[in-house]
């Protein structure tokens, strides 16, 4: 599965770094990606933050479904109510 966040970065199984189907988080102009707990200057005003963080910002108010919030919590922990 792949879900795209933003226009840079991917939350992906689909990358060579991503071990047992386990999400990770590629940038998508460097290639490079991020398993969770793996620090990331995202955006220079976010600063470094985990990558679990990242992407709880990057999802925060958008709408998914339900295979894609299973999908991005994998990655996250919990982050829809």
């Amino acid at each position: 599965m792949e879900i795209k966040l933003t226009a840079s970065y991917v939350l992906t199984d689909q990358h060579s770094k991503s071990s047992l189907k386990m999400p990770v988080l590629v940038n998508l102009r460097t290639n490079e990606a991020y398993n969770p707990s793996d620090l990331l200057e995202a955006y220079p005003s976010w600063g470094n933050t985990q990558a679990r963080d990242v992407v709880k910002r990057m999802v925060n108010g958008k709408a998914f479904s339900d295979q894609e919030k299973y999908f991005i919590e994998r990655f996250t922990g919990k982050v829809f109510s």
